[in-house]
């Protein structure tokens, strides 16, 4: 167990490494009339020095500058320290190409008399409340979820946020959901949070680099990634595959049509890659029958329709004074070493462009990072304990709920009767795992020892792209749902 437990801390050690030259730090507005964005959204130089740039979000323009002793580097796009190859000031970008043909197959405009609940969902800019229910009738929901790897590492601040006396207005305890990936992650750890009631949602197998590799990926390279994620979960944290219904493209890079025919063809509920540009009303969840109801910021955004696929759009994230700049994700948004009362600001200002606008579902969606800091730990426990104290008409809920929810939209009268949202019992995970020693053969024939915790019997090799099983031979998704279907045709 303590060789596990520090050979995983050393490998994920070395992950945050890499990316510490990418922090930055507060944000202010910019009330320089002279800069212009170059494109709508995105990060550009500051044309006067390399230590600042911008942050472009629906052409405004917000000023951000590197940490101590970094320089903005207009091809990379993010603060590094000063090389040779640095690139300092604006670079020039190509004009995009001329546009290609319309697709002929193109997803349309919202039509909100064919789209009608439980299966279909739009409205023209997105931010319409489901069932023609009024502010005042909508419980204010809350999404917190959790991306990433689930081990011996993150469970305890994890389980310090969800314990069980933090409850909804129902009296039952407040819910995440978990994105998983699956390297590092112990089933053993993760089987705990499904047995006391959250959710366990995809998040690939690999989590791999580059980032832009999830946004090209085939409908192949998505099948084997998040359906074999799936099958491993089913496999070895115990979890049935009817409880495996969402997915999340990592890097929030989704990957277009091909991302999107994968989770339709095999039966994923939803889907919650897709980011929203910052406005000030949010976006509700929508079905993917109609083009979706935004500009797409990152990765690529489905085109087509798939009707009845639900996305779950993630709204960017900003404070009313622009500190902590703006994030989809909570903990990429930066702060000051130490600066309780902005994050406690930044979280109470988001709450409220929500509660008091349309009550859109509120994301607050984390990577581990958020809880190694003690200070932002605390400012978010403290929050919603204030939130839960105050409020009766908020829930801390899954993706799941929130899709039964919409699917039934209910009023706050009659929510405390919500079966959906009723207090659920699972079958207790075991006490004592396995601790596998397995073999990692990767795709191109590398071989690397991993350790592995899970409740059921060790398998032979490490699961991984390509052998879901972990077995002595590997087998892919897409070659035994051919063999599957050309049975069923015989």
């Amino acid at each position: 167990g303590c060789l596990y437990l520090v050979l995983l801390a050393a490998a994920l050690i070395s992950q945050g490494e890499g990316s510490r030259s990418g922090r930055t730090h507060r944000i202010k507005r910019q009330d320089d009339p002279d800069f212009e964005c170059p494109r709508p959204d995105g990060l550009f130089a500051d044309p006067t020095t390399c230590r600042k740039f911008y942050t472009c979000s629906s052409n405004y323009p917000f000023l951000q500058n590197c940490p101590s002793s970094l320089y903005f580097d207009d091809v990379k796009k993010f603060c590094t320290r000063k090389t040779k190859q640095l690139v300092c000031g604006p670079v020039d970008t190509p004009d995009a190409t001329e546009p290609p043909p319309p697709d002929p197959l193109a997803a349309g405009e919202c039509d909100p008399a064919a789209c009608v609940l439980p299966e279909c969902y739009c409205s023209s800019d997105g931010t319409r409340i489901p069932g023609g229910l009024e502010r005042s009738e909508t419980p204010q929901m809350i999404l917190m979820s959790f991306d990433g790897a689930v081990n011996a590492l993150n469970f305890e601040p994890y389980s310090k946020l969800l314990k069980k006396n933090r409850t909804n207005p129902n009296g039952c305890p407040i819910k995440g959901t978990f994105f998983v990936s699956h390297e590092y992650t112990s089933h053993f750890h993760l089987q705990k949070f499904y047995a006391a009631g959250h959710e366990v949602a995809i998040h690939s197998i690999s989590n791999r680099y580059p980032e832009d590799w999830w946004t090209t990926a085939s409908y192949e390279d998505y099948v084997e990634e998040m359906v074999g994620q799936r099958e491993i979960l089913h496999l070895f944290a115990n979890i049935s595959r009817d409880s495996l219904l969402g997915m999340r493209a990592p890097f929030l890079h989704p990957g277009g049509n091909d991302m999107m025919s994968m989770a339709y063809d095999y039966d994923f509920v939803y889907d919650s890659s897709i980011s929203v540009p910052m406005a000030h009303t949010p976006v509700w969840p929508y079905t993917l029958d109609y083009r979706i109801p935004h500009r797409c910021m990152q990765g690529s955004c489905p085109k087509r329709s798939f009707p009845g696929l639900w996305e779950i759009p993630l709204n960017t994230l900003f404070s009313e004074d622009g500190t902590g700049g703006m994030c989809t994700l909570a903990d990429q948004c930066v702060f000051q070493e130490n600066d309780d009362e902005s994050v406690e600001q930044f979280l109470k200002d988001n709450f409220k462009r929500h509660y008091k606008t349309n009550r859109a579902p509120l994301g607050l969606y984390f990577h581990v990072n958020w809880f190694n800091d003690r200070n932002k730990t605390n400012v978010l426990l403290n929050f919603i304990d204030d939130i839960l104290t105050k409020n009766k008409d908020v829930w801390f809920v899954t993706m799941q709920e929130l899709i039964s929810w919409m699917r039934e939209p209910t009023k706050l009268t009659q929510i405390n009767s919500f079966r959906p949202w009723a207090c659920e019992k699972r079958e207790n995970s075991c006490n004592i795992p396995k601790n596998c020693e397995t073999t990692l053969i990767m795709e191109d024939g590398f071989q690397e020892q991993r350790y592995m915790q899970t409740c059921v019997k060790c398998p032979k090799k490490y699961p991984w792209v390509g052998n879901f099983e972990g077995a002595q031979e590997g087998r892919k998704i897409i070659d035994l749902t051919r063999e599957t279907d050309e049975a069923r045709r015989r």
